[in-house]
């Protein structure tokens, strides 16, 4: 059985997890994952990569496998993985890690599956026109988070006070949505690849 800690930069990054556990079990590897939110644990005083790790480690996580998951945001996919890699050199080097870097936000990817969004929004008949992009064009949106939210909202078809309570819940139906994202890579033809 493999300790692994899922790190993400937010709970709602936590259905991420999930995808870690299944594509264990489908290489035949056991894995024990760990996804603690870190902003509940005592004595956060440093929110990096490594004083997140640090943190953890001192109320006595170890771990055989660290994933990491950091949008690469304006830093860059390279920068990301550079700092996830000096991070646990230098708090938990006996570790072995995995970095999770999408080159745009990860709510680009959750734009493309329209029936899911309309399931988590809670009107998985509804009619309202989303606007989703294709593939192609989910890493060239500038602000997928925004847009996210704002296809969730019109996909709940919700209004006045109802539809605020429903905006409230952004981080609840992000992890949803990534618990539910297929694990499988589309070609531009539509294929599993």
């Amino acid at each position: 059985m493999i300790r692994c800690l899922f790190l993400g930069e937010g709970t709602s990054d936590a259905g991420i997890a999930g995808h870690v556990e299944r594509i264990a079990a489908s290489a035949g590897v056991a894995v024990n994952i760990t996804a603690p939110d870190v902003a509940r644990l005592p004595g956060l005083t440093d929110k990096s990569v490594a004083g997140k790790l640090r943190t953890i480690v001192t109320v006595g996580g170890r771990f055989d496998l660290v994933v990491l998951h950091r949008d690469a945001d304006r830093d860059g996919h390279e920068s990301r993985q550079a700092e996830i890699a000096d991070a646990v050199a230098a708090v938990c080097p006996e570790s072995l890690h995995v970095p999770v870097v999408p080159v745009r936000m990860t709510e680009a990817w959750l734009l493309l599956d329209e029936q899911a969004i309309r399931e988590v929004a809670g009107n998985p008949k509804g009619k309202a026109h989303l606007g989703l992009p294709k593939a192609s064009q989910a890493e060239g949106i500038p602000d997928p988070k925004a847009v996210l939210r704002k296809v969730l909202a019109t996909a709940s078809e919700a209004t006045g006070r109802r539809l605020e309570i429903f905006n409230r819940r952004f981080g609840q139906h992000r992890r949803q949505l990534l618990e539910r994202l297929d694990a499988t890579v589309p070609t531009e033809a539509g294929n599993a690849a």
